[in-house]
């Protein structure tokens, strides 16, 4: 395959069989007249040995696209190998396991299934060769299967995607209102050039893009997830979901809008999703809702919007009609914006079931949000938020980004360690992210720029807990040990100055999940040990 890439501007999501201006030969992909069945996967997983990274959740991406390809006549099936396989392991490294289906039981579904096409979800960079894989025992199958990728990852790296011959076509961003047409323009031997928000090789090989230009507009023209294609009850039964243990005993996901308007130098969830906040009716909402409590049993939802509080007054009417027509908890896992929340707010927000509010600060130092960040977070308000949401008895988590880094500024260990004195100060135990230089984020662009990757830098470990980066400031092994003695001195110093809210939580934890609680604790004491004792 050549190297080169051939970019174009995105079209209309409309498939012609002639285009006006050629640009490139016409795509490689081998012509199907009739695709009839697809098959949509998520691969397996890997994780660390503890599976504390771990969240065995109901794929709505994969859920919508169903749901859109049902409505269209075509026949679907879901293969989630990763809770299918739930309770298998297989050893990659002493860092490292692989939960899931095993590639072989993969390839006896995708053989018993048949399919025209398969779709494969690949969220995240780090996960990618399990996705890739997918790609390859499809084809050992048979070559002719379409072998459609999609996801966070391909959107903002296409072209390290499309670098595997196994996959045919790569769909950029939202994929709701393009997988139909796309599948259409493939049975109909179109040019693919027409279609907007993908990446495929022409039949000289090289590589074209094409920018994704439209979005949903209206996301109610959506249709709810495909859940019935899904094992529902394999994902309650884990008992593991995004953000933590679970209130209740039956918890779902969902998403009311997309969409996040902010520009944080570390984000790429816009690439997916816009800057532009596009919400679905609250009439929308409580459909899906009514189909998760009488049709599933749910008794939890967990919110996965970027910011579901985007427009206040919305969110306000949404929380009262759910709490007017529901006896649900609720939280939300991506976090909320803290200068978008008053006492307004998060009374309705408490009155309709939210027992958790986790506020993205990302630093406890204002210099670092306003000249790395970029986020509008005011620090000297955030103690005023965080007595709110427990006076209105509410759970408060934070988040933490460290390490981070802009084009003319570093932040330096001073500046990290300030973040983990104010959640001390608010009496917080924070959630602490290494900053990851993601494809597609700014970054990933200062930091090449600056030279500050490590040697060797490896996308298969651009995850939260390892660094990848280095500065003049400090390096890798310096940023990991400054994080774990700071995590560790703030869950002392929370223990003695308030210990019994803190066995509290520990009791409340132990209640909804015992083993999790006790490997916390062990984890805690097994560092404080090492730290405190065997460390000089």
């Amino acid at each position: 395959m050549g190297n080169k890439v051939i970019q174009i501007a995105g079209g209309d999501s409309s498939c012609n069989s002639a285009p006006k201006k050629v640009l490139s030969p016409a795509a490689s992909i081998r012509h199907r007249p009739r695709i009839q069945k697809i098959l949509l996967i998520q691969p397996p997983a890997f994780s660390n040995n503890l599976r504390g990274d771990m969240n065995p959740n109901a794929p709505l991406g994969l859920g919508y696209i169903a749901a859109m390809l049902e409505r269209e006549g075509y026949g679907v099936s879901i293969l989630d190998a990763f809770i299918e396989g739930w309770d298998q392991e297989s050893r990659i490294n002493e860092e490292k396991i692989l939960v899931g289906l095993t590639f072989e039981q993969i390839q006896d579904v995708v053989r018993r299934e048949n399919p025209d096409a398969v779709g494969v979800t690949s969220m995240f960079t780090s996960q990618r060769k399990n996705a890739h894989r997918v790609a390859q025992v499809v084809k050992e199958v048979d070559p002719e299967i379409v072998v459609i990728f999609g996801g966070a990852h391909p959107t903002s790296a296409p072209e390290m995607v499309m670098a595997d011959p196994s996959v045919d076509v790569a769909v950029l961003a939202e994929g709701d209102n393009l997988i139909v047409p796309l599948l259409r323009c493939i049975e109909a031997d179109g040019d693919l050039r027409t279609l907007d928000g993908l990446a495929y090789r022409d039949q000289s090989g090289e590589m074209v893009v094409i920018d994704k230009t439209t979005q949903m507009s209206d996301l109610d023209d959506l249709p709810y997830p495909a859940r019935h294609l899904l094992p529902m009850e394999k994902y309650f039964t884990a008992g593991v979901r995004h953000g933590g243990a679970s209130k209740g005993k039956r918890a779902a996901s969902m998403i009311t809008s997309r969409g996040c308007q902010y520009r944080c130098n570390f984000c790429t969830a816009f690439k997916v999703f816009t800057r532009r906040p596009r919400m679905r009716s609250i009439e929308n909402v409580l459909g899906e809702i009514d189909e998760l409590v009488n049709k599933y049993g749910v008794d939890e939802l967990f919110f996965e919007d970027d910011q579901i509080i985007a427009k206040q007054r919305r969110s306000g009417e949404l929380f009262d009609a759910i709490g007017a027509r529901y006896k649900l908890h609720w939280d939300t896992p991506n976090g909320v914006s803290p200068w978008l929340l008053d006492d307004e707010i998060l009374g309705k927000m408490k009155a309709s079931g939210c027992y958790r509010v986790n506020i993205a600060i990302e630093s406890g130092n204002q210099w670092v949000l306003d000249n790395i960040i970029n986020k509008p977070v005011k620090v000297a308000k955030v103690p005023d938020v965080v007595n709110a949401i427990r006076r209105h008895g509410m759970e408060v988590g934070t988040f933490l980004v460290v390490g981070n880094i802009a084009r003319d500024a570093v932040e330096t260990l001073d500046q990290i360690r300030d973040s983990f004195v104010f959640c001390r100060k608010i009496k917080v135990f924070p959630h602490a992210s290494l900053l990851t230089a993601y494809p597609g984020s700014e970054v990933l662009d200062i930091a090449k720029e600056k030279g500050y990757l490590v040697p060797g830098f490896d996308w298969d470990n651009l995850i939260i807990q390892k660094s990848q980066l280095q500065t003049p400031l400090w390096s890798p092994e310096q940023l990991m040990n400054l994080v774990a003695k700071e995590r560790l001195k703030t869950r002392w110093w929370l223990f003695l100055t308030s210990p019994v809210d803190t066995l509290g939580q520990l009791a409340d934890r132990f209640a909804r999940d015992p083993m999790a609680t006790v490997k916390t604790i062990g984890r805690f004491l097994g560092g404080s040990f090492s730290r405190l004792v065997l460390k000089p």
